[in-house]
């Protein structure tokens, strides 16, 4: 009634029959208004018969967006809308529908005439003609058929212009126009996303004020005592309804199996304003327009010399005139225009040379604009205590809300902030090469925490990373907020992300929750918040062992040590091809940041490793201390490549201060930390030398450790070996000759015991030949130990899929030959090729009828474990020329069971014992220097040991280790590690891996010992 009275009595007067009585009775019900607000049309004076502005521009009537029904009340409007289930067929059977707006006011007026009521729900009145979809309601002044309610005096019409909206609070500044409500489905579809109330509707809002808006003083972030977690809450306000949303946030066990830690959002309820304060704001906040052009307002931009840059907003009181806000109503807005334009055309485009002169001197005096909604508004603020209203105009405060315990939340495609991932510090953005090694040396832990923003920075890709420098894990700051524990859906189907994440100005990261209508949430309702992190995080999902190549590749994650070595294998060519190219000027910062952010505070903690149990804070400090020694030792080779130019200074600042700095770097107490460590901590040492140790001779020992290329006899042959080799050479002190003594010694009983595992098994496995294995039983001790030596001797196959196409020759009738591939064959993929073999040849010998034809399998997929076989060849096919595969055939360990099958024991002593052996012994240690000369290990002492062949041992050791290599896996390559997309357009830190061919050494070539300067160390 107190909306319509005002806007009713133009209507009567010009189009309606004299009914003074329903016009008296609407102007008696204008009386309901609140104080602050009636006595305008009491006012003495000009002003005392002009009717507010406020009342005008609020709409005659509003519609239900669904069904179309008229409605005179706000609430019971937005109460319909949110339940109504009205048809089609209801509202042209029961319901009185009007296309004209002139006749429905009309109508409305001879109502409250007639029956002294207004419109509610029960009348059934359908408002149906061609508006825009999601309008909320209709206002007079909106068609050309009502033009007697445009044609007032100049005095209404100023009065009209006081409808200001006098700005809102400072928590309140970023309310969005085109904000979605949840029980608003026309709006959702983005062709009106405004609430109708809005003149100034051509108003743009760009696309990061698509959300929901937080209430800031309502917000808050505090730490458990018992689990020292964060439990956050959340209230945001629905930039339409100014409905407000309660949330709280917590910390548990996540859904997902092994993801640790997750955040779990409960939605505590929604608050409605009560009918007067809903009245109140929806008269005020009509006529009012956005102007935020001026000058204070636009944010600033600092660069430091690290070429870090900055926002920077200029804040104080009332600086931005209209008391900060950016809400004006019209009459202070066109003032302030008309002043702008007479007094200082080219203030809204500050340089930064004039923005001090063209400040002082631009001077607008607010009081000479007398607005009177713009003091009532100010009015209601004065009464809030520190100013923290709520709303639009914040003028609302807590007490002007009530619960609404029905009201079911969903804002997509809307989203409200959750908070902050990063930067937190101003350490925590970094140029892409500075991330790229701190995420090398903390063993890629970084990577898991980094997004990459697009703003660069010194010409690089700039990195946020919320880990310490010193530890590589998550720092204490950035554990305190939510969004950190935030999980990703990865590949899973069954997960469905509802946070969204984007980037500020280029440089922050955020996170917003987004969540859709098929997940609305009534009160009490909790759910685990997903977020996608794109394609760009897929190296760490494979190290976690749940990425694609995991799963279609069976590809084992950071637990499975063969993986794991070929991962970080391509790492340390990547460190080493960024070394490669490195300036003075990028080597000296790279050095600096490392030796103060790294290298000093692990040496601090290193010293207190001694004696103490195994910790995995200790276990990772001993693995980035060994990896500053090798990247310290690659960044002095390239120091001497500076040194050698003739362009450059060798005396200058810049060298002699990394020459320093690199020295500190080397690792000189390692021999005398070892004999102080622990058993687990020593292990974890020697392992991590024995990356470096496997990756210098990655070109001849392909994928090692890897179940699919090596036997369990080899993988443990060559754990003992690198082990051996890295404690005498690394972790030893005293004269070289002795060392190397023993390290002989060590090698040459490492392989001998070897060789004797792989005759035992040999010798058990073979034996079964001829026998009838049904009298076997799982109790037979035979049965027992011949399974224990088929698991040293076995390969395992990653039960990848076979093409049928694969398997057939060029005439796709017969199954290519075994023995005449060109390209190794994987010792699964042989071992099923061969059983398939068997069977047709089986079919032939006896003149039987095929069941099973390789042309027609559908699903052919690798052995699982398979075991390679003996194979003579004999004739002209002895010849040289012939494959590598013709020596050799994996069969299924079915196959060796049923003794169908020996094993191939010659096979894997030349490529699974020896190859090993003398490949490491040769490559990373120098026999040849005084006064060892080959006395504590050779070739021949080797085969010796291992009763092999000397000609024999040089024929293996010329075609190289086996590296089956057919089929080729169907893998996709993965992007640089821990980047998702943050807005429009992102790009990798890192171009895609690309596969890079490990040439096998030459017959003819000599094995070339290792660094005699890292030998020492």
């Amino acid at each position: 009634q107190e909306l319509v009275s005002p806007l009713l009595n133009d209507v009567h007067a010009a189009e309606v029959s004299n009914n003074t009585g329903s016009i008296n009775e609407l102007k008696q019900d204008n009386d309901q208004l609140e104080p602050g607000f009636q006595d305008e049309e009491n006012q003495s004076g000009e002003d005392s018969d002009s009717v507010s502005s406020e009342d005008v521009a609020v709409p005659a009537f509003l519609t239900c967006t669904k069904c179309g029904m008229v409605f005179m009340d706000t609430s019971e409007a937005w109460n319909h809308e949110t339940n109504c289930n009205i048809t089609a067929s209801q509202v042209e059977e029961q319901g009185t529908i009007f296309e004209d707006k002139l006749s429905l006011l009309k109508y409305i007026i001879e109502l409250n005439s007639l029956q002294g009521k207004m419109v509610n729900e029960e009348d059934m009145i359908f408002f149906r003609p061609d508006l825009p979809a999601g309008k909320r309601s209709v206002s007079s002044d909106e068609t050309d058929e009502d033009q007697q309610l445009h044609d007032r005096d100049d005095e209404y019409q100023q009065d009209n212009e006081d409808s200001d909206f006098s700005g809102d609070s400072e928590a309140d500044q970023s309310v969005v126009e085109g904000s979605h409500m949840h029980n608003n489905e026309e709006a959702e579809e983005g062709d009106d996303k405004g609430y109708a109330y809005w003149k100034d509707d051509e108003v743009e809002t760009s696309p990061e004020d698509n959300e929901m808006n937080q209430v800031k003083h309502l917000c808050s972030t505090r730490t458990d005592p018992i689990t020292g977690l964060p439990i956050q809450k959340l209230t945001v306000m629905c930039s339409e309804s100014e409905t407000l949303y309660d949330f709280q946030v917590d910390i548990k066990q996540s859904t997902i199996e092994n993801a640790g830690d997750g955040a779990f959002l409960t939605y505590l309820g929604a608050r409605v304003l009560k009918k007067s304060a809903d009245a109140r704001s929806t008269r005020l906040i009509r006529g009012h327009c956005i102007d935020n052009d001026i000058c204070t307002h636009n944010p600033l931009e600092s660069e430091t010399l690290s070429g870090k840059k900055s926002t920077v907003t200029l804040t104080g009181d009332n600086l931005h005139y209209n008391d900060n806000s950016i809400y004006w109503s019209k009459k202070r807005a066109d003032k302030f225009t008309e002043f702008q334009s007479n007094e200082n055309p080219s203030h809204t485009k500050l340089s930064h040379g004039s923005c001090r002169s063209t400040v002082e001197s631009f001077t607008f005096d607010e009081n000479e604009v007398k607005c009177k909604v713009h003091e009532e508004v100010k009015k209601f603020r004065e009464n809030i205590p520190d100013g923290n209203g709520i709303g639009f105009l914040g003028i609302h405060q807590e007490s002007d809300y009530e619960s609404d315990d029905y009201e079911l939340f969903w804002n997509h495609p809307n989203a409200f902030e959750l908070g902050r991932y990063g930067p937190h510090r101003p350490g925590d953005r970094k140029t892409n090469l500075h991330f790229d090694f701190k995420n090398f040396i903390h063993n890629f832990e970084p990577s898991e925490w980094s997004y990459e923003v697009p703003e660069p920075m010194l010409n690089q890709s700039q990195i946020i990373d919320i880990t310490d420098d010193h530890t590589g894990e998550v720092h204490s700051l950035a554990k305190s907020h939510t969004p950190i524990y935030v999980n990703e859906i990865g590949h899973n189907p069954e997960l469905q992300s509802n946070v969204l994440i984007r980037d500020k100005d280029d440089r922050s990261i955020y996170y917003y929750v987004c969540i859709t209508k098929e997940c609305k949430m009534k009160k009490g309702d909790t759910v685990e918040l997903f977020a996608n992190y794109g394609d760009h995080y897929e190296q760490v999902r494979e190290r976690k062992c749940y990425g694609r190549v995991n799963k279609s590749e069976h590809l084992g994650g950071d637990e499975d040590d063969g993986a794991k070595l070929q991962r970080n294998f391509h790492e340390r060519e990547e460190v080493e091809k960024d070394i490669s190219s490195l300036e003075v000027y990028a080597m000296f910062h790279l050095v600096e940041f490392l030796t103060e952010n790294v290298l000093k505070p692990i040496s601090e903690s290193i010293g207190c490793v001694a004696h103490v149990k195994l910790d995995l804070r200790l276990q990772r400090n001993l693995i980035v201390r060994r990896r500053l020694h090798w990247v310290g030792e690659k960044l002095t080779e390239r120091v001497q490549e500076f040194i050698a130019h003739p362009l450059v200074d060798s005396s200058s600042e810049c060298i002699c201060s990394i020459r320093e700095s690199l020295r500190q770097w080397r690792f000189v107490s390692m021999p005398s930390l070892f004999n102080k460590l622990n058993p687990d901590l020593a292990n974890t040492l020697l392992g991590e030398l024995s990356e470096e140790l496997l990756y210098q001779t990655r070109s001849c020992i392909p994928c090692p450790l890897d179940e699919t290329v090596w036997c369990n006899i080899a993988i443990d042959l060559t754990r003992k070996t690198t082990h051996s080799i890295a404690q005498h050479l690394f972790c030893s002190s005293g004269p070289i000759g002795l060392r190397k003594q023993y390290l002989g010694n060590d090698l040459l009983k490492h392989a001998k015991h070897a060789a004797v595992a792989l005759k035992d098994g040999s010798n058990a496995i073979n034996a079964i030949n001829g026998q009838d294995s049904s009298n076997d039983s799982n109790n037979n001790p035979r049965t027992k130990s011949m399974d224990d030596h088929i698991n040293l001797l076995s390969f395992k196959a990653r039960g990848r899929k076979i093409k049928i196409d694969d398997l057939l020759d060029g005439t796709k009738e017969q199954m290519v030959s075994l023995y005449n591939s060109h390209q190794t064959i994987h010792f699964g993929t042989a071992a099923i090729m061969a059983d398939i073999q068997a069977y047709c040849d089986a079919v032939d010998l006896c003149n039987m009828d095929q069941y099973y034809l390789p042309k027609t399998t559908r699903i052919i997929s690798e052995c699982d474990r398979s075991v390679v076989s003996q194979y003579k060849p004999t004739g002209k096919n002895c010849s040289a020329n012939c494959s590598p595969q013709f020596y050799w055939m994996a069969r299924s360990v079915d196959a060796f069971k049923k003794g169908c099958a020996h094993v191939n024991e010659q096979w894997y002593l030349e490529n699974q014992v020896l190859a090993i052996t003398h490949i490491l012994a040769s490559i990373c240690v120098d026999w040849t220097e005084e006064p060892v000369k080959n006395s504590w290990y050779s070739l021949e002492l080797l085969c010796k040991n291992i009763c092999l062949d000397l000609i024999n041992a040089e024929r293996a050791l010329a075609q190289g280790a086996v590296k089956p290599t057919w089929p080729v896996p169907q893998v996709k390559p993965a992007y640089s590690p821990a980047l998702c997309d943050v807005g429009p357009a992102k790009h990798s830190r890192r171009k895609p891996h690309k596969a890079r061919k490990m040439a096998g050494v030459p017959p003819s070539s000599k094995l070339l010992p290792g660094n005699a300067a890292e030998i020492l160390n």
